[in-house]
């Protein structure tokens, strides 16, 4: 299948979004952008230097199509010489070890696919031969699923606001509440119940006696209570 533009894309922009190069290794800095369209699935053409895409398509042995896969991003990325570049970008996940790459990333996540909202993060690192052109390039790709990079994004509408703890008051402030607590008024503070008053201890009556008579009947009577 030939890749397909949007027309409007086509009629006001003057065709679709730049291909996402990495000719050059960038390792510690990979690119970043966020998926815009639905991915789409093109044949794969054999490399024409200083022409790619420019090629014969590619078939397996069996006479099956080779296809590869394109995906519209988002980039900050601008070209200074192109006053209307948007930043969007066409990733071409064409060939084997990157298409694996790019599986391998999707596959951590738990996701199905790519999405519209999903993030790429791709980094060519090296190639096997770096004075061949042609051999085997090295990534390392991760993916952010669309509701996950919603998730971590800065807008205050996607920041789920936690509750708040209710704040503990200084030990100033627990004294003031006790103080308060204890003089509240009769209407905000139930008296507390009030305990019995102790009888009085009963005094037995004491007849005409002499001192020492006095004095041993009142021992003898706090003997009796004592005991």
């Amino acid at each position: 299948m030939t890749q397909t533009y949007d027309a409007n894309d086509v009629l006001m922009g003057g065709g679709g979004p730049a291909a996402w190069k990495f000719d050059e290794p960038n390792p510690g800095n990979p690119r970043v952008g966020t998926i815009t369209a639905p991915p789409q699935a093109r044949q794969e053409r054999e490399y024409v230097p200083g022409n790619p895409g420019g090629g014969d398509p590619k078939f397996f042995p069996s006479g099956d199509p080779i296809m590869g896969v394109h995906v519209e991003v988002q980039t900050n990325e601008r070209d200074a010489s192109n006053a209307e570049d948007d930043g969007k970008r066409t990733f071409y996940i064409e060939g084997r070890y990157i298409k694996e790459a790019v599986r391998n990333a999707v596959k951590a996540t738990g996701a199905r696919g790519l999405e519209v909202g999903g993030q790429l993060a791709v980094e060519f690192t090296h190639r096997e031969d770096p004075m061949d052109k042609r051999s085997r390039k090295f990534w390392s790709i991760t993916y952010t699923p669309a509701g996950n990079n919603a998730l971590m994004s800065d807008g205050p509408a996607q920041q789920a606001t936690a509750p708040s703890a209710a704040p503990v008051p200084s030990p100033q402030q627990q004294y003031v509440q006790q103080q308060q607590a204890a003089y509240a008024s009769p209407a905000q503070q139930a008296p507390a119940p009030q305990a019995a008053p102790a009888p009085a201890p009963v005094q037995a009556a004491v007849p005409n006696l002499s001192d020492e008579q006095k004095a041993a009947f009142l021992a003898w009577q706090q003997s009796q209570q004592a005991g």
